[in-house]
């Protein structure tokens, strides 16, 4: 394999990390704002920032910074563990025997079904 072709299989296996992380963590704050009763308006309130803006965040159309994912996962009485960890433990199995883009499998249950 070239050098190029090595640089873009390394490109492309970060490139779906990336996405597969940013699906989880949104997906993981939009589950507990559900189980919270938390809607969007509500939390844009919260942090002080407009709907569309936490609708741009919460849809991965922008990125979130670090302070910005501190600051929601604050205001909905969650940790960066729990996020990272417990939310998704129960979602999603990780088969370490697989390239990276294949590690994350489809929950056996309903997303919506997860309650804490």
């Amino acid at each position: 394999m070239t050098d190029i072709a090595k640089s873009t299989t390394a490109q492309r296996a970060r490139d779906l990390a990336r996405g597969s992380y940013l699906f989880r963590v949104t997906e993981d704050i939009l589950v507990a704002m559900e189980d919270l009763g938390v809607t969007k308006s509500e939390l844009a309130k919260r942090l002080g920032k407009s709907k569309p803006r936490i609708t741009q965040l919460l849809s991965g159309s922008s990125n979130m910074t670090i302070g910005t994912l501190s600051d929601i996962a604050v205001e909905l009485g969650l940790n960066l563990d729990k996020t990272f960890r417990e939310y998704s433990a129960q979602r999603y199995r990780l088969d370490t025997n697989t390239p990276v883009e294949q590690t994350f499998i489809e929950p056996e249950f309903p997303v919506a079904s997860i309650k804490q």
